[in-house]
């Protein structure tokens, strides 16, 4: 039966009608697998001629990590849409899951979006929410849209993490520092040449819609005078979960000195996070105390060693030993570096290179922090470390970054099924 409904839907996706005028819509959402933690970026592009859709799909992980790219075919009757992932255009080599979704038609106060279940032969079942975008050829603008509100107070402050592009190997360290009123800047280091950028950026949030849309503009500095940066823009996703805030969209730029016209950027993906801290984990502030309560477990780094944390990634695990591995991802120029979980010594003075130097650790607390503290920067600043956690279940790796000023780190919390 299986083989019969796939076969039937390639033929939906091959049919040209002629007799009826295509229409052309752009869908974009999340997809989650059972099992799985986080979230998959989706996004389909499809010509729908009366009933009968066809088009592609794109599938990346959130963190950039990972893309596919996919032909499609099926039947939308105005409320239900019946899709099917007919074969995998891209990558040639990665094998991915062919999806099988039924997606119901919801539209709220204007807003239209697809909701549903998915399931693929050989792979766990999951769920996806799409939300229409503007239709090819519209001239709406962001000035037309009421609803565009420029600083709501929850998406204030430092969101980290990676970007990729889609014409290259390797990655890039992002983090987004936004302000209550539209303005912010972002900063970027490169896991290969080019050192690191910090450009200013404006921002408005779409609260109907859930997105982000971001606008970078002038470089403030760079490390690398003679290397050009991708001006940036794109929408971004937003998610509130118990313990983070996340970002995660594509982007697309062009080069410093042209516009999109005359020296287009190659595209990627973003993915950006803040940490959610709970009550019961935070210092208690002391009367008078106007800065912001940090958790107890980065408070006996700062006193002991004098400098200021920024918490950056939130990891969930399932084991109370986990495995923890560092290593330099980007251009290994010589940095030293110590880790400290919850104020405590655990790596000493390592010398960072592509060999991933591992340590075993016992989580004694629900949330723990692992804080990468700089020792140097080696000949480009600021260091940048992958780091891995590993808990017997999954591996999940993350970039962070320290200077000798401030220090990087990630929040390591138990997981737990609500």
């Amino acid at each position: 039966m299986k083989k019969t409904l796939l076969a039937f839907f390639f033929f939906l996706a091959l049919v040209k009608i002629a007799t009826a005028q295509p229409l052309l819509e752009e869908w974009k959402g999340e997809v989650t697998q059972t099992g799985k933690p986080g979230t998959f970026i989706y996004t389909l592009h499809l010509t729908r001629v009366n009933e009968q859709v066809s088009g592609t799909a794109t599938s990346s992980n959130a963190d950039g990590s990972g893309a596919a790219k996919f032909e499609v075919g099926g039947i939308f009757d105005g409320k239900l849409l019946v899709l099917q992932e007919v074969r995998q255009l891209e990558p040639p080599n990665a094998r991915w899951c062919l999806k099988h979704m039924r997606l119901q038609l919801v539209e709220n106060e204007g807003v239209a979006t697809l909701e549903g279940n998915w399931e693929a032969e050989g792979c766990k079942p999951g769920t996806m929410k799409l939300v229409r975008q503007l239709a090819v050829g519209s001239q709406q603008s962001a000035a037309d849209n009421s609803s565009l509100i420029p600083h709501p107070s929850s998406l204030s402050g430092r969101f980290s993490g990676h970007l990729s592009q889609s014409d290259r190997d390797y990655g890039f360290y992002f983090d987004m520092e936004l302000e209550a009123d539209g303005t912010g800047t972002s900063h970027i280091v490169s896991d290969g040449e080019g050192g690191n950028a910090t450009h200013r950026l404006r921002w408005t949030f779409d609260e109907a819609t859930g997105k982000l849309h971001f606008e970078e503009s002038d470089l403030l500095e760079e490390s690398v005078p003679t290397w050009r940066w991708c001006i940036k823009s794109g929408e971004l996703f937003f998610k509130k979960e118990e313990n983070r805030l996340s970002l995660a969209g594509v982007w697309e730029g062009y080069i410093e000195g042209f516009t999109l016209q005359t020296g287009a950027c190659a595209s990627g993906t973003l993915y950006v996070e803040q940490p959610v801290f709970q009550k019961e984990e935070l210092v208690v502030k002391k009367p008078g105390e106007t800065a912001p309560a940090k958790p107890v477990g980065v408070g006996v780094y700062e006193e002991k060693q004098k400098r200021d944390v920024e918490v950056e990634r939130v990891l969930e695990v399932r084991s109370k030993t986990v495995r923890i591995r560092v290593w330099d991802s980007g251009t290994v120029d010589g940095d030293v570096l110590s880790l400290f979980l919850n104020g405590e010594l655990i790596v000493k003075n390592y010398r960072v290179t592509r060999q991933k130097h591992e340590t075993i650790v016992q989580l004694d607390k629900p949330t723990n922090f692992l804080i990468l503290h700089a020792l140097n920067v080696g000949s480009i600043s600021p260091n940048t470390i992958a780091v891995s956690v590993d808990d017997g279940y999954q591996e999940q790796v993350v970039i962070i970054s320290s200077n000798l000023r401030t220090s990087g780190a990630v929040m390591i919390r138990e997981f737990t099924v609500k």
